[in-house]
């Protein structure tokens, strides 16, 4: 099965071709630097490094660049309300950015371009447009004519004449519904010089200059939230395509990943943020991988509802992964003898680590469907809990290297999704002590191996009854003892939809 995405400028699933053998070019539109990235803002950041890492899964050198908006309306009313220069804002919310990126442990992207760098880029593309007959300018402001671009709503399907105003009403326009290209300098605010006087690039513009500057006319995928489908992404291909006639679409592929909600509120760049969406603060009280599982568990696509209870299933889910991985680790590690080799068994965990390496492919390559990733992934950590919980398991050589296959194909499909499970096992490792219900589950293990070894088995029995009371079943083997979860995981293990839109 070749890999097939949902488009968003045809409306259906397409088998993906790239326009250079082996190569994809992405851009995404990132943050623009007002204030403190929430929790909605950063799904985009996670779904693209998923899906720039399933790319380099399958083969292909990824060029993935994320541009910062540094000049824009909103940054400059936050800098008017603080009455700080415009640079003061952006310093400080590019440098919380670039922190939240760390907390989240996504690797740097090939290119984050600032607008305010790219000023002479932007120039040009809008004198193009001028020279091509597809803008004007009114005293130092210049608009995009959308009446001349007769493509215009072919990415969001509305149409020119029932369109509504987009932006602030501004009687000077042609009409209403064409935008700004860049915008005539006020008294106090930040500019730059340009043919048509001082000003400043409007912020459909800016993308387009960015992209095609650092990536060419023609890209493989174009991404971000559903909320930008129109009208930024919507302008981006008219002002990109009027700039640079003849080079065909601006994007091959179009992929928008669904909102963050809260209730029946979106949470987006315009909402007001409230401290608990704050990504810095919820990194503070989880772990990357918590959040990215979380994030992760539905479809990107679909809307996520965002609650704390959402982020605590998470949290389980990724522990019961982790304690299989713990546990097998265990395992791999303790003293195999060939004489304890059990073939049926070998052979059976051989086959779970094919079905997970063939069914996360199946999932991923269905429109890089991540929650059945998951799912493939949480099947997986079942099935080897039946093999390493049987009575008979017995750590033979051909047994341990079957297991360790496994492990390894574990951690390699998670890093694909975006986890970092070996970080996982070691913080889990350390942090024991500062997570009450692995110390204390550790803890009463160690009580109850004491109270054996005194044959006290009394008590061993009492504290073996309480671990079953806390949902924590034991199993005792000449290596040690291991434990597990008494409810074995589940293909959905979030509890969130795995549906697969677009069909």
């Amino acid at each position: 099965m070749s890999l097939r995405l949902y488009n968003t400028l045809s409306r259906k699933k397409e088998e993906f071709k790239p326009r250079i053998s082996g190569s994809v070019n992405m851009y995404v539109c990132g943050p623009t630097v007002y204030n403190y990235i929430s929790i909605g803002n950063s799904r985009p950041i996670i779904v693209f490094n998923m899906v720039r890492n399933y790319f380099k899964y399958l083969g292909y050198k990824v060029n993935l660049v994320q541009n910062i908006t540094d000049i824009e309306d909103k940054i400059i009313n936050k800098a008017n309300e603080e009455k700080v220069d415009y640079e003061v804002i952006t310093k400080r919310y590019i440098k919380a950015f670039m922190e939240d990126l760390k907390g989240l442990d996504i690797d740097g992207f090939d290119s984050m371009p600032l607008a305010t760098e790219m000023i002479d880029e932007i120039i040009d593309v809008i004198s193009r447009i001028l020279e091509n007959g597809y803008g004007y300018e009114i005293d130092g402001n210049v608009y995009f004519d959308v009446a001349k671009f007769k493509d215009y709503g072919k990415l969001s399907g509305q149409k020119i004449e029932e369109m509504q105003e987009s932006e602030c009403s501004v009687f000077e326009k042609k009409n209403r519904i064409d935008f700004a290209l860049w915008k005539k300098a006020k008294e106090g605010e930040p500019s730059w010089d340009s043919p048509w006087g001082k000003g400043r690039p409007g912020w459909h513009i800016e993308c387009s200059a960015m992209s095609i500057n650092i990536l060419g006319h023609n890209i493989d995928i174009h991404g971000g939230g559903i909320d930008l489908v129109f009208p930024h992404h919507e302008n981006e291909i008219a002002q990109s395509e009027a700039a640079f006639p003849g080079k065909g679409n601006f994007s091959n592929y179009w992929m928008h990943n669904g909102m963050i909600e809260v209730k029946a509120e979106k949470m987006s760049k315009s909402s007001g943020l409230k401290e608990d969406w704050i990504l810095k603060n919820l990194l503070k009280k989880y772990s990357p991988d918590v959040i990215k599982m979380y994030t992760l568990s539905t479809h990107y696509r679909s809307p996520l509802e965002f609650s704390s209870g959402k982020l605590e299933e998470a949290k389980k889910a990724l522990e019961r992964i982790i304690n299989t991985l713990k546990n097998m680790d265990f395992l791999i590690n303790s003293k195999a003898e060939d004489d304890n080799d059990d073939t049926e068994l070998s052979q059976k965990v051989e086959a779970i680590t094919g079905k997970l390496e063939s069914g996360f492919k199946v999932s991923m390559d269905d429109d890089f469907n991540s929650a059945r990733g998951i799912g493939v992934i949480f099947d997986c950590v079942k099935n080897i809990n039946s093999v390493i919980q049987n009575p008979g398991f017995r750590t033979g050589t051909l047994l341990v290297a079957a297991l360790r296959k496994a492990y390894e194909k574990i951690i390699q499909l998670g890093g694909v999704i975006g986890l970092n499970l070996s970080r996982e096992l070691k913080r889990m490792g350390k942090s024991s002590k500062e997570d009450p219900g692995i110390a204390k589950i550790e803890e009463l293990i160690k009580q109850r191996n004491t109270a054996r070894e005194n044959r006290d088995f009394k008590e061993a029995d009492r504290i073996r009854d309480m671990l079953l009371s806390m949902g924590i079943i034991l199993e005792d083997r000449k290596e040690g003892t291991i434990w597990k979860h008494r409810d074995q995981p589940v293909s959905d293990p979030t509890g969130t939809s795995g549906n697969d839109h677009g069909k």
